[in-house]
């Protein structure tokens, strides 16, 4: 993710000097994409005298390919000012790139499309080359020439101690060499650029946990076994990617000092509802739920594995891991605790240290069929009350009334289990900072950020043996058939004004590549007929909407399609492209939309950036109080891009989701599959070994 910004237009020959941000993203290894906010004047407003002077909000993007092996040589297509029905800088480019060492050379031709609105017109068109050389590391000069102009440049870059591990920033200096109004003579400019995602440090070596169904912990398989294994009907098997390894002595008992102490271990990091037992095959029975990881719950499963690894790995007990979320199970791991302690130490080991199991390929509760239990519920989740802390974010980028207005507020909520499923939480928001056009009755004041109730709400989830119901009384294995299938309902207050119900049914097949869901509810507005209703005119709010969702695991990538009627009762469609880096999303955005009995038609683009708040592990104040953060904020900006009418118009509230607790969060905000676990094995480890 990288931010610039110039106190230059570049492009507005009547006045060009201003505030040029300009936010990209690397979006996939040979994509980037940028929404760039350009204008003269940050408060004024353009209906007024004199004027704002321009103002522009736009989006731009780039495709790049190397050209050779040795990765010097590069070319890409490019376009800025994208969309939108107000355009200053559209412009069409070709450019190839030669990188090597302190030298790099560009050369490229561009066709700007026409003048823009208010007599600008973009700098790039015609031929365009440029010349860098960065002699010092901290140290780097340019020379840049475009539609018969010329400028040169000089940045300097912070020293690497001076920012966090893969930040970059710098300060620079420009100057025009010609004569050109395009510009001022000179100007500064600055840059930060850091990453969403580093690649993990720890050991390339084969994963030894081994994406597959459940089945009693047995000697490490020999390899004619394993080339063997062939999908069930119990669901999909995953190929095993364990070591080879000969075969291995039965198990050893584990005395019940030992479990007690396991127990104890797994209380220590966090996790709660414990049970310890005994399988009938003699293997150790652990049942833990994830109460406290809440940003990503493979560091849960990661803490549950440390625990097992540092209380059982002297001995050679075989271990049966089912970790819950909501107390309802959404993972297990089958292994042997010795093999389990040497992959965590060295990230590699010469038995199976474990297999991973989800609901869709195994059914899970089976796995602890006919446990006999010595540790049950210890640190019930029940007698723990749950605070977090998470932001409020509303804005107008780019406006005529403001270049950005922004009301910031706290949420400050509780949320207590209550059985197998159910929590009931209660949430404040409290309303911090907000510029004068969020104030009240100015021309966003409906949408700031209010002090008092923002949810009081009760939510049930369950598992739903969909598989088994559609039997019609044909034999099952033993304990639940396989099923990813997970219904929730709340009712309550939700987001501030709406009071009701909704329902949602989720299901994820297979290894979870694939994710279908849908849900519905009817809500009242409890602000209809007030002065500061956010919503005039929406009495009730009746959503009905279906979604389908596809990963592509190879680059980390969401693919997802959202249909129906949405909260605020106009339908249509969203489609979104969601990019993984590690907890972080960086996400593109189109809905189409209209409301009932209105025959405009509005289309948005957005961009949208999702990322934890808060510590990976909640803090816990005492045994019966816990503090932690948000595991998912989210925030999008959208651009009318077509509106059937004319104009550029804002169109707040399109295509908005329920604000519920949602099933995907429940499901590790939607990556719970069987493909994403075997994707994010080294989260698993690193997890384990802290």
């Amino acid at each position: 993710m990288g931010y610039a910004y110039d106190n230059q237009l570049p492009g507005i020959p009547r006045d060009p000097t201003g505030h040029n941000h300009v936010v990209g993203f690397g979006f996939w290894p040979n994509l980037e994409f940028a929404g760039r906010l350009a204008t003269n004047s940050s408060n004024v407003s353009c209906f007024g005298s004199p004027g704002c002077g321009a103002r522009d909000l736009s989006g731009s993007g780039k495709l790049a390919i190397p050209l050779d092996a040795a990765g010097r040589w590069h070319g890409a297509l490019g376009a800025t000012d994208v969309g939108g029905a107000a355009t200053y800088y559209r412009t069409f480019y070709g450019v190839v790139t030669f990188d090597n060492g302190p030298f790099q050379a560009s050369a490229g031709a561009a066709r700007r499309s026409g003048n823009g609105i208010q007599g600008s017109r973009s700098p790039l068109d015609g031929p365009f080359a440029s010349l860098a050389w960065q002699p010092l590391p901290l140290v780097r000069g340019h020379v840049e020439y475009a539609d018969g102009q010329a400028w040169a440049g000089v940045r300097l870059f912070a020293p690497d101690a001076w920012v966090p591990a893969g930040w970059q920033a710098s300060i620079g200096v420009n100057q025009r060499l010609s004569g050109t109004n395009l510009t001022e003579r000179s100007w500064v400019s600055a840059t930060l650029s850091l990453p969403l995602y580093r690649t993990p440090t720890t050991p390339a070596r084969t994963p030894a946990l081994a994406a597959a169904p459940m089945a009693p912990v047995t000697p490490a398989p020999t390899p004619s076994a394993q080339a063997s294994a062939q999908p069930t009907n119990s669901g999909l098997v995953a190929p095993l990617q364990v070591p080879a390894a000969p075969p291995q002595a039965p198990a050893t008992a584990v005395d019940d000092a030992l479990l007690r102490k396991l127990a104890d271990t797994l209380q220590a990091r966090g996790l709660e509802d414990i049970g310890i037992g005994r399988a009938p095959d003699g293997t150790v029975a652990v049942r833990a739920n994830n109460g406290s990881y809440q940003a990503n719950m493979a560091d849960g499963v990661g803490a549950a594995l440390g625990a097992i690894a540092a209380t059982l790995g002297d001995s050679r007990a075989g271990y049966r891991l089912l970790v819950t979320q909501r107390q309802l199970p959404v993972v297990g791991v089958t292994g042997q605790a010795d093999c389990l302690r040497e992959w965590i130490a060295t990230g590699g080991n010469a038995c199976t240290a474990g297999q991973l199991s989800t609901p869709a390929s195994a059914g899970l509760q089976s796995l602890h069929a006919g446990v006999q239990w010595l540790v049950e519920r210890q640190a019930p989740a029940w007698q723990r009350l749950r605070v977090g802390i998470s932001p409020a974010l509303r804005t107008a980028i780019g406006t005529e009334v403001g270049a950005l207005d922004y009301s910031i507020g706290a949420i400050v909520g509780a949320e207590l289990p209550l059985w197998a499923g159910a929590t009931v939480d209660a949430a404040v928001s409290v309303p911090l900072a907000h510029t004068s056009d969020f104030d009240r009755g100015q021309v966003f004041g409906n949408r700031r950020v209010r002090s008092g109730a923002e949810r009081i709400a009760f939510t049930q989830t369950l598992r739903l043996p969909v598989e088994r119901w559609l039997a019609f009384g044909q034999p099952q294995p033993a304990g639940d058939a396989p099923s990813a299938w997970t219904a929730q309902l709340t009712a309550g207050r939700i987001g501030g004004i709406y009071d009701g119900v909704l329902g949602g049914l989720r299901w994820e097949p297979g290894d979870g590549r694939h994710r279908l869901s849908a849900q519905g509810g009817m809500f009242s507005n409890n602000r209809d007929g007030q002065a500061d209703n956010p919503w005039p005119g929406l009495v009730t709010a009746k959503p009905l909407l279906g979604s389908y969702r596809y990963s592509f695991m190879p680059t980390r990538t969401d693919l997802e399609a959202t249909a129906g009627q949405f909260m605020n009762n106009d339908r249509g469609l969203q489609l979104a492209v969601r990019q993984w880096f590690d907890d972080v999303t960086v996400g593109v955005t189109y809905k189409r939309t209209r409301y009932i009995n209105d025959t405009r038609t509005a289309q948005l683009l957005g961009v949208e950036l999702t990322l934890p708040i808060g510590p990976r592990q909640d803090w816990q104040a005492g045994r019966h109080l816990q503090f932690g953060g948000t595991p998912r904020f989210e925030h999008r900006v959208e651009t009318t891009v077509r509106t059937g009418v004319g104009g550029n118009p804002i169109r707040p509230g399109r295509g908005v989701s329920p604000p519920t607790p949602d099933l995907n969060d429940f499901a590790n905000s939607d990556r719970s599959g069987l493909a994403w676990w075997q994707d994010n094995v080294r989260r698993v480890r690193e997890a384990a070994a802290r």
